[in-house]
């Protein structure tokens, strides 16, 4: 007894899942009218046609049957196939990454420690001159600049040796 309430159950919701969804009652009664008619008025065409589904349902539900069979497996086949080349170009991207970044890195430590370094060599020798100063050359000669007070305003000249 309970199987037959479980039948009639899902018979139940099926059928309100076909009223809302695909066909109205409306619709499927009018259709089951006209298909009434078109027995009563042509019965030897309504029984060819109707002979013609019966025996080719078999075939078209295997061919459909096929057809979504194959759209699955070449889905699949698609999907595994582009995992396994993407899994492939990681084995060559995170190693490639490695490498970039330890030398983006390695660029970054270099360029900073320059700078340092250069700040401190900066600090460390006297960059403003003001007034006269003298540079000895290694041919014997000196050179001698006069920095004023302004901008652009120095004068610079060779001069022999001592």
């Amino acid at each position: 007894m309970a199987v037959q309430q479980r039948a009639s159950g899902v018979f139940a919701h099926v059928q309100s899942l076909v009223d809302s969804y695909i066909i109205s009652p409306q619709t499927r009664e009018r259709y089951w009218n006209q298909a009434g008619t078109f027995a009563q008025e042509q019965p030897l065409l309504f029984t060819f046609v109707v002979a013609q589904l019966v025996f080719s349902f078999l075939p078209l539900a295997l061919f459909a049957s096929f057809v979504l069979g194959t759209l699955l497996l070449s889905l699949i086949s698609a999907l595994l196939f582009s995992l396994f080349w993407i899994g492939v170009a990681l084995l060559v991207l995170v190693p490639t990454l490695f490498i970039t970044v330890s030398l983006a890195f390695v660029f970054w430590v270099w360029a900073i420690s320059s700078f340092l370094i250069s700040k401190w060599v900066y600090d460390r020798i006297p960059v403003s001159i003001k007034g006269q100063s003298e540079v000895g050359l290694p041919n014997g000669k000196k050179l001698v600049v006069d920095k004023g007070e302004g901008k652009g305003d120095f004068k610079g000249e060779v001069q022999n040796g001592v």
